[in-house]
């Protein structure tokens, strides 16, 4: 299989992973040729792009993280406010991660941006669980962190209309409104027993930087390892989705300014988990290199910034060891 953002997909080309809508119902099934009004829908539904089938890359296949039905549940509990749902999910979360034998967060969520606040809720408790079983927590820990990962963004349906759904980058009254979204979290959790007071100060500490410069301006151990490792997976996921006001960034970008912030944003310890678990070049991706040519990641294990790539007419080349290609540069996704 091969992804392509939506503006790279041509009608007739066959879905390799089916498009689901936020409910779990089925918008495209796998094997289905795509059409120019389904390519049409799914731009107007927010769609980013889509796994589609290509000769010659057959053995390409990647795994699901969490079923899509587990998602679709989440969902609906977090758009119904149920909390207590919520932390019963969010254990389930952990329980279809924890057992898997290897676990490198390959497959992108094809995320709309109709309903972004819930998605991104979502992929904040899988991304944050992934760190934590990278960084070798306990049952007790991983649900606690799923339940903050799943629960961290609540508040912000409690921030006036016109910021949340603003289609612009905010001023600078718009994001003292917003900057008041893990408060209002906290609040309307601190009553339900259920949810751990590790939870609930991960959520409230969730912008926290390491250097004191985030909402409220605590800093480095203060934080604890819970908010340190939300304010990882809320980053990586804003920056690799489709936003009202711009396209999405690629995963190597989100990974770059991750890594580069080391030390003043970011715990070190956990990017370096960050970057074993995150792919700077996830497999499937379509890739442009500076010699013209285009190739598809085929896989990324012994180096993820060089992976191993295949060109459209199947030849495979290592980025990493290959000499003819030791100064070809990687120029972007498709």
């Amino acid at each position: 299989m091969q992804y392509l953002r939506i503006e790279h997909i041509s009608p007739g080309a066959q879905l390799a992973k089916a498009v689901v809508g936020d409910d779990g119902r089925l918008l495209v099934g796998a094997g289905h040729k795509i059409t120019e009004n389904v390519l049409k829908r799914m731009d107007n539904m927010g769609f980013q792009g889509a796994y589609i089938e290509t000769p010659g890359f057959e053995d390409v296949v990647i795994e699901d993280v969490i079923p899509d039905d587990l998602r679709a549940r989440a969902f609906d509990a977090l758009f119904r406010s149920d909390y207590l749902s919520c932390v019963s999910l969010a254990k389930n979360i952990v329980k279809e991660m924890k057992f898997k034998e290897t676990l490198k967060l390959d497959l992108l969520d094809i995320k709309n941006d109709k309903n972004y606040e819930y998605r991104h809720c979502i992929s904040v408790a899988v991304y944050a669980v992934a760190l934590g079983i990278g960084y070798g927590m306990n049952e007790e820990q991983l649900n606690n962190l799923a339940v903050a990962g799943l629960l961290h963004d609540i508040g912000k349906f409690d921030v006036k209309k016109r910021v949340l759904k603003a289609k612009h980058v905010y001023n600078d009254k718009e994001m003292d409104e917003m900057k008041k979204h893990p408060m209002f979290s906290y609040e309307e959790l601190k009553e339900i027993p259920s949810i751990s007071s590790v939870s609930r100060n991960s959520i409230l500490f969730h912008h926290e930087n390491l250097d004191g410069s985030g909402y409220y301006g605590i800093e480095g151990e203060k934080l604890g390892i819970f908010p340190r490792i939300l304010r990882i997976a809320d980053t990586y996921d804003a920056f690799t989705a489709r936003r009202k006001y711009r396209e999405a960034y690629s995963p190597a970008y989100a990974m770059e300014y991750i890594m580069s912030n080391v030390g003043n944003i970011f715990d070190k310890d956990l990017v370096d988990i960050f970057t074993r678990k995150f792919p700077f070049y996830p497999v499937g991706f379509t890739l442009k290199l500076s010699n013209g040519e285009t190739v598809v990641v085929v896989s990324n294990t012994a180096n993820s910034m060089r992976p191993l790539v295949r060109k459209l007419d199947g030849t495979d080349i290592d980025l990493g060891l290959d000499a003819a290609y030791r100064s070809v540069m990687i120029e972007g996704m498709m």
